[in-house]
């Protein structure tokens, strides 16, 4: 990847307070490529660094889209320039996470895929003992083809390792778990019943110890969810819930408090909300990428009664179809609430509240 001039000078990493959100604390992280930045996810590290990895290149799908990596170091109030992780000059990288594994050490997941077909899709992974410094290379944990990742994995009380996974094939798609038991060393698939068109599932383990999952669809009307109470190796058949859903991804938390923090467009095709896209034959409704909600529930994703927008519709949007979208959540060990996502896909955008914030907010 080629570093670009006419990179947008908003772009510089500084982390500064809302001007539209009084105690939120925003920053529109600093770009390699200016053509597409999607797929945020964050992690927290021991030393208290905060990384967000990402996909960034001319396009999604093209051989020169790559992952990349910036950092906040702790203490700090700019993120750092985004350095490369993947960037296989035949492929293109996409869907980047980052976890730590049983043993502490850091893992990067990403799939790897032939230009614009993810049905060739191979699941590759590098790890890090340094926190993010340097990297193993490159080598493919499963061959695929068509496997997708989107959102963390869960480190289970068993010992034991979840990852949530989606098949990309002729047929369609549909969601799957690949469980490790030693640390990461082998796999073992546990099949998601009833989740045709239903991906990138993003999970959390409840007080009780079941879990509880959570779907985009590509419908475009709900989020659907799941839970498992034998750790995710059978689950009930994906049901919808009442959030709605605009056929782009959601995650999902677990809070200190003990409750569970949703972020997701409030967005749905039931709701007629959409915009026109595309040209002639290929003319289409696309559910809106606006706005970008958060939601807590206190009753394990029963309900959601506190919502509040962080990011609504603004003239820019309206000149960009692409969004506000893909987001990622953590909270970090000194209670802060982030959340990371594909600002109009020029950027990604960072944005730090507390629970508070949104108990006490207003939609």
């Amino acid at each position: 990847m080629t570093p670009a001039a006419h990179i947008d000078a908003r772009f510089d990493g500084a982390v500064q307070e809302s001007d539209l959100h009084p105690g939120a604390y925003e920053a529109l992280l600093p770009v390699i490529h200016p053509g597409d930045s999607h797929a945020a996810n964050l992690l927290e590290l021991d030393n208290g660094d905060l990384l967000c990895t990402w996909f960034n290149g001319p396009d999604e799908g093209d051989p020169g889209t790559n992952v990349v990596l910036s950092r906040l170091p702790h203490g700090s109030n700019r993120w750092t320039a985004p350095v490369l992780l993947a960037d296989d000059p035949d492929r293109a990288e996409q869907n980047p996470v980052l976890a730590h594994g049983p043993d502490g050490t850091l893992w990067l997941f990403f799939p790897s895929d032939e230009p614009h077909d993810q049905k060739t899709a191979r699941l590759t992974v590098r790890d890090s003992a340094d926190g993010g410094r340097s990297w193993s290379p490159p080598r493919t944990l499963f061959e695929g083809p068509g496997l997708f990742v989107r959102n963390p994995p869960l480190l289970l009380g068993d010992g034991s390792w979840l990852l949530p996974a989606y098949w990309c094939r002729k047929d369609g798609e549909h969601s799957t778990v690949m469980i490790s038991q030693d640390g990461g060393g082998t796999w073992s698939e546990h099949d998601l019943p009833d989740s045709d068109h239903l991906v990138q599932m993003t999970a959390v383990q409840r007080d009780d110890g079941s879990l509880y999952a959570m779907f985009r669809s590509r419908a475009a009307d709900r989020i659907h969810a799941a839970e498992s109470f034998d750790l995710g190796r059978t689950w009930t058949p994906v049901a919808k819930t009442e959030l709605p859903n605009n056929n782009s991804a959601v995650q999902l938390t677990r809070l200190h408090s003990g409750a569970l923090a949703l972020i997701y467009n409030d967005a749905t095709l039931e709701r007629d909300q959409y915009r026109w896209v595309g040209e002639g034959a290929g003319r289409r409704k696309k559910a809106l990428r606006t706005p970008l909600t958060l939601a807590l529930s206190d009753d394990g994703g029963r309900t959601w009664p506190h919502r509040r927008d962080i990011q609504t519709a603004d003239q820019e949007y309206w000149d960009n179809e692409l969004g506000y979208s893909y987001p990622s959540i953590l909270q970090t060990r000194d209670g802060g609430l982030h959340i990371a996502y594909s600002f109009l896909r020029k950027t990604i955008k960072h944005v730090r509240v507390e629970e508070d914030w949104i108990r006490g907010g207003r939609r």
